[in-house]
């Protein structure tokens, strides 16, 4: 069997005790779980006490399949669990999380997995390992917000495959880390707008990001940052004026902050998948932001991702 091993951490402003605690309670599972959040009408069952062993829960849904999760060993810095897969495929997997307190109210929680995959899925061992991680990266910074904020600014809605009518945009390709694309945008798009009001260029919608390419097991991306114009002004300074084709594509909507902005991918992924829809090659996934964050709060920030399908 290949077996794999994924491992993901972040530091939280809160004592570890309430850290572990907080973890060791699978009834707050819901409100951080990267895959529970995929799908909140998946059917949900808690057994046993919080905090002691043998506490678990089984879930069961269309699109998160089925399993459970036993907690069996429990200390001040440990927790460990046994985690095993019913649907789409069986597998098992220790899981394991650490609470290293590095100050008097922060702590280091570090996420394990060792699992493997049925014989005949050897050649995805690198993908799973990365989209794994990725999962435990978005549960990861909800926790941290859980516990740092009391609430996590992120609400996600499917809404369906839609027509999306073709875009006239000024626009610049860049490539970045998955850890520093926030950053890289942050730079990206003040500079396209710049190039298309010095060419005289009037801004016909909202800035938006392709992703030309995603590369999961690399954590890198090519992203090209996007503005709406009204005319195929010459920009210079590497911006090029380009058509963003008419297309039919998943839509869903992102409320929240940014960083959470992964969630709606992940969902939308689930969809995908759940509705056997295909992604249309030619046309590179998009996302849409529909207000400034420099004038609303992160938790009101409004974000429109497109999954382009073929016809």
């Amino acid at each position: 069997m290949p077996a794999f091993t994924v491992d993901r951490s972040i530091e939280i402003n809160a004592p570890a005790s309430k850290v572990r605690d907080t973890v060791a309670d699978f009834n707050t599972w819901p409100s951080w779980s990267p895959w529970l959040l995929m799908e909140p009408g998946a059917t949900v069952t808690y057994h046993g006490k919080p905090g002691e062993l043998g506490h678990g829960y089984d879930w069961e849904g269309q699109k998160v399949g089925a399993g459970g999760m036993v907690l069996t060993a429990l200390d001040a810095n440990r927790m460990e669990s046994d985690l095993t897969f019913l649907k789409p495929w069986k597998s098992k997997a220790d899981i394991a999380f650490d609470f290293e307190s590095i100050a008097e109210n922060k702590t280091r929680v570090k996420w394990h997995m060792d699992s493997s995959l049925p014989f005949f899925m050897f050649f995805m061992v690198n993908k799973m390992k990365a989209f794994i991680g990725s999962d435990y990266d978005r549960g990861l910074r909800m926790l941290k917000d859980q516990l740092e904020l009391g609430s996590i600014a992120s609400k996600t809605k499917v809404e369906g495959v839609v027509d999306v009518p073709e875009m006239l945009y000024a626009g610049k390709t860049h490539q970045s880390s998955m850890d520093d694309i926030a950053g890289s945008m942050e730079a990206a798009f003040p500079e396209v707008y710049n190039a298309a009001q010095s060419a005289g260029a009037q801004i016909s919608g909202q800035p938006f990001s392709l992703y030309n390419k995603m590369d999961m097991v690399k954590q890198s991306c090519t992203y090209t940052a996007a503005i709406p114009v009204d005319s195929a002004l010459d920009m210079g300074s590497g911006v090029s004026v380009l058509q963003r084709p008419a297309c039919k594509a998943l839509k869903v909507v992102h409320v929240g902050a940014y960083r959470h902005l992964g969630n709606a991918w992940s969902t939308g992924m689930s969809d995908m998948k759940h509705l056997k829809l295909k992604m249309d090659k030619d046309n590179p996934p998009f996302e849409i932001y529909l207000n400034d964050p420099d004038s609303v709060a992160e938790a009101d920030l409004i974000t429109e991702v497109y999954m382009p399908v073929r016809a």
